[in-house]
């Protein structure tokens, strides 16, 4: 649903980056890394996470076309301590933050596209954080699907696609489950008819209401007010 970056100026800046290409699995960029400058993703995936002490992953996010990062080294100068990770081919271009800050400070639609851009990460994160409290795996299930459809899905007569190679379990360290639970509960929505998969294997979720129903219709619609208009 969502695609990104819409402003062209920005747009057309990103395209006079370099070009550089990651592998399935290939780290673009380290904890312990400096950037290279801003990314903008043209094609793939990619998952940011943590390493636990234990050294688990932890996600946090998945990018996709039209995505540019990392949002914080722009403005402060800092990095997370995360990953950038491919999980599929990426293609991304690379421009320098003194280029991207620029076109920024001298554009007030750039500028007022790059604030609501904040706020749609926020957000997330703070969805995110209330979905960590849910104790019932299913509504926990069901708010990552539901995040997942409105960042790639796509409508389709057979239901909402979501156009995505996430495995389950990233799916599952995504909210703090494991594997097996999560699976279990993707298991049990299939049963319902709630999602199934297509020829790709990609999810599709044939019900978008009984989920919005689980996570509640009021945080549903702050959370994700363009999904909600592709529900009848």
């Amino acid at each position: 649903m969502a695609d990104g970056v819409k402003s062209d100026k920005l747009k057309a800046l990103f395209q006079e980056g370099r070009s550089r290409s990651y592998q399935k699995n290939e780290i673009i960029i380290r904890a312990e890394d400096d950037p290279q400058g801003v990314y903008f993703i043209e094609t793939g995936l990619l998952k940011i996470y943590s390493l636990t002490k234990q050294g688990d992953e932890h996600v946090t996010h998945f990018f996709g076309p039209g995505d540019f990062f990392p949002m914080i080294w722009i403005f402060r100068d800092q990095m997370r301590n995360v990953y950038y990770e491919a999980i599929e081919p990426v293609t991304v271009r690379i421009i320098s933050k003194s280029s991207f800050l620029s076109l920024v400070n001298k554009n007030q639609d750039v500028m007022f596209e790059l604030l609501e851009e904040m706020v749609q990460r926020y957000l997330r994160y703070a969805g995110r954080i209330d979905n960590l409290l849910y104790s019932d795996a299913r509504e926990r299930c069901a708010f990552r699907l539901l995040s997942l459809a409105n960042r790639f899905g796509q409508k389709t007569p057979e239901g909402t696609v979501i156009n995505a190679n996430i495995t389950h379990e990233d799916m599952a360290h995504s909210i703090n489950m494991t594997r097996e639970t999560f699976g279990r509960s993707l298991g049990r929505l299939q049963k319902r008819g709630v999602i199934s998969y297509d020829d790709q294997h990609h999810l599709v979720v044939k019900d978008l209401m009984s989920l919005v129903n689980t996570i509640g219709q009021d945080e549903s619609t702050i959370m994700w007010p363009d999904l909600m208009k592709f529900i009848d």
